[in-house]
């Protein structure tokens, strides 16, 4: 998902609100939707006070392809937080998912070994979800952690 926001980024001129607002709220983009606050702050980006669903919506109306991507996401989020393996593996196998080539990397590495990480996503263990999750972020930068 960083590499997807930094995409976008680079698509607006960096002096444009749009650019600041990504980069200053990305960590929006990558929490889990049910978990975000709905206490109101002032935020100097939007001049008013807003919460984080609120910014979050208006991130995500900048771009078409950033609302796919925060869409599958916290699909794919949903799933491995449910202990779901085969909906979770079925979506990053679908090629009708339209992964882009920033999340292929990953997601490849993922279907290549796959028969460790599915028992850990059906398990009651605290530390699966970093455990995936982390083998994601690492891969993608070229560091397999096993």
């Amino acid at each position: 998902m960083s590499r997807v926001h930094v995409q976008i980024m680079n698509q607006f001129h960096r002096k444009s609100h749009e650019y600041k607002a990504i980069k200053r709220y990305w960590k929006l983009i990558q929490q889990d939707s049910r978990k975000l606050s709905d206490k109101r702050f002032y935020r100097p980006t939007f001049r008013m006070h807003l919460t984080n669903k609120e910014i979050l919506n208006k991130l995500l109306s900048y771009s078409e392809d950033l609302k796919h991507h925060y869409q599958l996401y916290q699909l794919l989020l949903f799933h491995f937080q449910n202990k779901e393996p085969e909906k979770f593996f079925g979506l990053i196998e679908d090629p009708s998912s339209k992964i882009k080539k920033s999340l292929s990397t990953p997601f490849n590495y993922t279907i290549l070994t796959p028969n460790w990480k599915r028992p850990i996503i059906s398990s009651n263990l605290s530390s699966a979800m970093p455990l995936v999750f982390g083998t994601l972020k690492t891969s993608k930068n070229g560091f397999l952690s096993l």
